[in-house]
């Protein structure tokens, strides 16, 4: 996707967490994004960058692609894919206005059942936050290898009706998902996300329902990774542009691989631009927002485990 003439502004934003949300490689109290604002013909456009520490991104070397090309005209020239998707989301933005189209129009709902995740907490907390969402459709639980069974046993007793997504953020061995592969079937587990190292790939010999993530992105050898996992995660913030997301999902939809569509802990500017791509995917994560004190004026609300769009947000054109 080509953008011709575009200026790229950005501004620094830290947004403070309810909790200190904690998977198994880390645990932060708060977040730093950068607002993009993309201008053209005076009007601006706009679009989050959440980088991804996974894949080699950071703020600075983000800051320093911007300050250096501050004219865009080539996205596909931009190597942080985080980037990538926040400036194509601010095209899009600018695309709208222009066409003096409303972002709702495009959408089917203004309400989104998610998947609602629980963070890695001690026993009583984690007791807590599960019985704040009983019996919703889909729980997803950060986990490593200490102690899964004893939360597992929570959901189990707490919300019985609940679906569970196990992520373990590449932190099981290879072992330890065989061992225990006939005990975890004894919960309603609906799939298990990135149970090992994406590069232990080809060692995983189960028949448990599992999920590619990090096994899962846009410059990975992703051609025999339908032998392995039955989902895939697609977040917009790992594979870059509108081109190119759509692009990964059309290659799950050849595989018959299904999509569960994520989201990094972010702000409802990158969760909006998102929800366009909602109408061709399985299963949501799209929790991130609820995890920030303060988002933006007018962003997403959650009520259980709903999404609400509130069409009063700074996106697409306004009357």
């Amino acid at each position: 996707m080509i953008y011709k003439n575009c200026y790229v502004n950005f501004k620094l934003k830290e947004f403070f967490l309810k909790n200190n949300f904690k998977i198994s490689r880390g645990s932060k109290s708060k977040i730093k994004t950068l607002e993009i604002k993309l201008t053209k013909n005076n009007t601006i456009g706009r679009g989050e960058c959440v980088p991804y520490k996974r894949y080699d991104e950071n703020l600075k070397k983000i800051i320093k692609i911007l300050s250096k090309n501050r004219k865009i005209d080539n996205i596909n020239n931009i190597k942080a894919l985080s980037l990538r998707n926040a400036i194509s989301n601010a095209y899009f933005d600018l695309a709208l206005k222009k066409n003096k189209k409303k972002f709702s129009s495009i959408l089917s709902s203004s309400k989104f059942k998610t998947a609602i995740t629980i963070p890695m907490y001690n026993i009583k907390k984690f007791t807590k936050e599960v019985k704040k969402i009983k019996n919703i459709k889909t729980i997803k639980v950060k986990l490593d290898q200490k102690n899964v069974f004893n939360y597992l046993n929570i959901i189990k007793k707490v919300s019985p009706k609940s679906k569970i997504i196990i992520d373990a953020n590449e932190s099981w061995s290879i072992s330890y998902l065989q061992i225990n592969e006939k005990e975890l079937k004894k919960y309603n587990i609906l799939f298990i996300e990135q149970p090992v190292k994406s590069c232990d790939d080809q060692k995983i010999k189960s028949k448990l329902p599992l999920c590619a993530d990090e096994s899962f992105h846009l410059r990975k050898n992703i051609k025999n990774i339908k032998k392995i996992y039955k989902w895939v995660n697609i977040k917009p913030d790992k594979f870059g542009s509108e081109t190119d997301i759509l692009k990964s999902i059309t290659f799950a939809k050849k595989n018959k691989l299904k999509i569960f569509f994520g989201c990094m802990v972010s702000s409802s500017l990158s969760i909006i631009p998102s929800l366009r791509f909602v109408k061709y995917c399985d299963m949501l994560d799209v929790d991130g927002p609820s995890f920030i004190k303060k988002d933006y004026k007018f962003g997403v609300k959650y009520k259980k485990d709903y999404l609400i769009y509130d069409k009063k947000f700074n996106y697409g054109y306004k009357c």
